[in-house]
């Protein structure tokens, strides 16, 4: 399962199956046009995404084998897209028209990318965990979200951070990325609406090392009381313990971008007073029964414990194209399906869908980590939301 997978992105379709033999998962990919019922699943297995990207696949094939009372799994195809804009696209514009339902990706961009291309196929696209609430609007009404939005997770950030550490924050963010452009400006605007002030609003271009932004906050005239970082999942560890080592001090909130294993020890050592926001709260010990119910299950498959919130979006994302599945008569309703959901319950959160919104209202999770290690620091729905920002920085 933890294979490197092939680089060619349509005729290196990787098929997943749980319970199949390889060799028959590759003689059912030829009878692909027979099937009435296809799901397409593009997620990034390697690169800057890849530490997000493997926990959601694997919560998608788990989700799609659970959904099935006898473990057998509908037809579908994964597709690595490699963190890559370039492999997205060709992805997305090869697939696109050969499949009635399709699902993934963890971050923004690459649904801006891929998105088009089943809004023009008139193909429902469920994000797994890209979490844009602008994207159903600025790609069109296909699109629909299994996570909350990026408003939803800003706001609680501004609200939990304002409550516990103080009203002055420094914003630092990665440039590099529509997602970490975005979050920051969603936190900005629901900061300052409850009084907040913001010391320092300032980005990096990426990497791993952003000793001078810390340099920054530490010589600001006053301190502020805690720092909001919008930053990527691939070497966040490494970003905190730039900041750490540039002097700054203060608690460190961000967003579920920093909700993988890469944060957890830094360079030289494990991250302390570290707090971000995320889908759900996984402990086998004080999780909700469907989140320990999900860990039991994925632990079963997998061997070990899922080790971050993405594995359960991706879980929630099959059980909800299967549920979409069993309410269609046809393919021709898989949309209106889709839009009508309300009250399905996920490990994540209940979804609901309308006309009016395909961006479920959920729980947003606070967890900190001290030493190196996770723990459940709040659970709330933030008391005001942002409106989706609606251009493309």
């Amino acid at each position: 399962m933890h294979r490197p997978y092939p680089a060619t992105v349509l005729l290196a379709v990787a098929l997943l199956w749980i319970g199949i033999d390889p060799a028959v998962a590759a003689a059912q990919m030829e009878h692909r046009h027979a099937r009435t019922s296809q799901v397409a699943v593009l997620l990034d297995l390697q690169g800057a995404q890849a530490s997000l990207g493997r926990p959601a696949m694997n919560g998608f094939v788990l989700g799609l084998q659970q959904g099935h009372e006898d473990g057998s799994i509908p037809f579908y195809a994964l597709i690595d897209t490699q963190s890559d804009p370039a492999a997205t696209e060709s992805a997305a514009s090869h697939i696109a028209s050969s499949v009635s339902l399709a699902a993934g990706f963890t971050d923004n961009d690459s649904v801006l990318i891929a998105g088009p291309f089943f809004q023009r196929s008139r193909v429902p696209f469920l994000s797994i965990g890209a979490t844009d609430p602008a994207l159903p609007e600025m790609v069109g009404d296909y699109i629909f979200l299994t996570p909350f939005g990026d408003n939803t997770q800003a706001a609680a950030a501004a609200e939990f951070g304002l409550s516990e550490f103080g009203s002055s924050a420094a914003i630092l963010w990665d440039s590099t990325s529509q997602y970490t452009r975005t979050l920051p400006r969603y936190f900005r605007t629901r900061f300052v609406e409850l009084g907040g002030t913001v010391l320092l609003d300032a980005s990096y271009d990426g990497g791993c090392d952003i000793t001078a932004l810390g340099r920054q906050v530490a010589g600001l005239p006053q301190q502020p009381s805690f720092v909001y970082l919008a930053g990527l999942p691939d070497c966040v560890g490494d970003v905190v313990a730039s900041l750490r080592a540039a002097g700054v001090t203060e608690p460190i909130v961000g967003g579920d971008g920093l909700d993988t294993t890469d944060l957890l020890v830094g360079d030289p050592g494990p991250t302390d007073d570290v707090w971000f926001t995320t889908h759900v709260w996984l402990s086998e010990q004080t999780g909700t029964p469907e989140a320990k119910e999900f860990m039991a299950a994925y632990r079963a498959a997998y061997g070990s414990a899922p080790n971050n919130a993405f594995a359960a979006l991706g879980y929630d994302a099959a059980r909800l194209l299967l549920d979409v599945l069993g309410r269609s008569r046809n393919k021709n309703e898989f949309f209106r399906t889709l839009e009508n959901t309300e009250g399905f319950k996920g490990v994540t959160g209940t979804i609901s869908f309308s006309s009016e919104s395909h961006v479920p209202l959920k729980t947003v999770w606070v967890i900190a980590v001290q030493d190196g290690e996770k723990s459940l620091a709040d659970a709330f729905v933030p008391d005001s939301i942002p409106p989706p920002i609606l251009d493309n920085p």
